[in-house]
């Protein structure tokens, strides 16, 4: 099968990128021609995986607003590379940065679309990409929002979103949420793969807690810090690992100086999936302290691959990874009641040891086989139906 996978960025920034690239090394490994498609975006030494990267959009900020709804380079290069290789299937995923355009640009493909996150076509989710810490829409983001909203929306479902064969939905959560977007066009929830580094591994260090995630707003990195500047109070063998990069590490750098100076929270920035894993083994727990809804959650994914325990926040499609076998599910948006789940677990060998266990056992259903399988199958069946229409 000759497999086309179409993807806003080529490098791993984030676990819409980390998935595309292990889907291409598992359907590659299993015979499959698999060709990737990204923008031309600088990756900041990382590694690009594409296989063909197309130009950003560009020019004045009027010439931009007008590329988005229709980015010209994109559909030619996604045309071009279309003749070239004659997919048997396309695989979208992220698209904003190509633009409504990818649509007619693939037409004639079998095609399948994978929700990782907040697009500009997704109805209940686009308050968040304009939304600040508290899930709040400021009066200066609001121009954003009604352009979303109003323009970019309608572009996406007038171009041939709802002509597409099929969504693929990580979570029950999102496969719910996308259902208005998503017409007649079916839905099936296909859970991402743990990557094949995150194994069970015992707990060598009772006291350290990890984050992994972009820093930017919403991930909840403010409510963390703040958790554990409450946390170091009364546990002042408490330690905070945090790994990401993103718009607010600076200013959280900043606001954490106290506590990076006492050896409390060290910030490590952008890691690669092999040194996370090293991260995650090291440390007895990882928390996700997202104030907005989770999409899925690939880190708390690999924390399950690697026996970890998780303290997460109970919204989104978080609950379905984490229950009262595996961690604990806090309330968004508390720092209080984060410092106090984060006590109530570390230090305590025994209880870790269990929790692992549990989550070890959940990390099973999520092997990177059966993931490539329900793709296939999702694949087949995406053919076959149009085929009878």
């Amino acid at each position: 099968m000759r497999i086309l996978h179409i993807v806003n960025l080529g490098f791993e920034a984030g676990g819409a990128e980390k998935f595309v690239r292990m889907l291409r090394d598992g359907q590659t490994a299993r015979g499959h021609q698999v060709r990737v498609v990204a923008l031309d975006a600088p990756s900041g030494g990382r590694a690009v995986f594409a296989d063909d990267l197309i130009p950003e959009v560009a020019g004045n900020p009027l010439g931009k607003l007008a590329g988005f709804v229709w980015h010209r380079r994109a559909y030619r290069g996604v045309r071009r590379i279309m003749r070239d290789f004659r997919p048997d299937q396309v695989h979208l995923h992220t698209i904003g940065g190509f633009s409504p355009a990818v649509f007619p640009a693939t037409r004639g493909a079998v095609r399948i679309l994978t929700i990782h996150g907040p697009e500009d076509w997704t109805r209940k989710l686009l308050r968040w990409q304009v939304a600040d810490n508290a899930g709040r829409i400021p009066l200066g983001a609001l121009p954003r929002y009604l352009h979303l909203r109003l323009l970019m929306r309608p572009a996406y479902l007038l171009l041939g979103l709802r002509r597409i064969d099929g969504f693929a939905a990580p979570s029950r959560f999102v496969a719910e949420l996308i259902r208005p977007d998503a017409g007649r066009v079916p839905i099936r929830v296909i859970p991402h793969a743990v990557d094949r580094v995150f194994t069970p591994a015992p707990v060598s260090e009772v006291w350290q807690a990890a984050y992994v995630g972009r820093l930017s707003p919403l991930k909840g990195a403010d409510v963390l810090l703040e958790a554990f500047g409450i946390l170091a109070r009364t546990q002042p063998k408490a330690r905070l690992v945090v790994v990401g990069d993103g718009p607010d590490r600076a200013r959280l750098e900043e606001r954490a100086a106290d506590l990076v100076a006492a050896g409390t929270v060290e910030f490590r920035g952008w890691l690669a999936p092999p040194q996370v894993a090293e991260c995650l083994r090291g440390s007895a727990l990882l928390t996700v302290p997202s104030t907005t809804p989770e999409i899925f959650g690939l880190t708390a994914l690999e924390a399950l691959g690697l026996g970890r325990p998780l303290v997460a926040s109970r919204i989104g499609a978080l609950p379905e990874l984490v229950g009262p076998d595996n961690g604990l599910l806090v309330a968004p948006d508390d720092a209080a009641a984060l410092a106090e789940a984060l006590a109530e677990l570390l230090g305590d060998a025994e209880r870790l040891a269990r929790l692992g266990e549990g989550s070890a056992r959940r990390a099973e259903a999520f092997g990177l086989d059966r993931c490539l399988d329900e793709y296939e199958s999702w694949y087949q069946e995406a053919a076959a139906a149009r085929g009878r229409r």
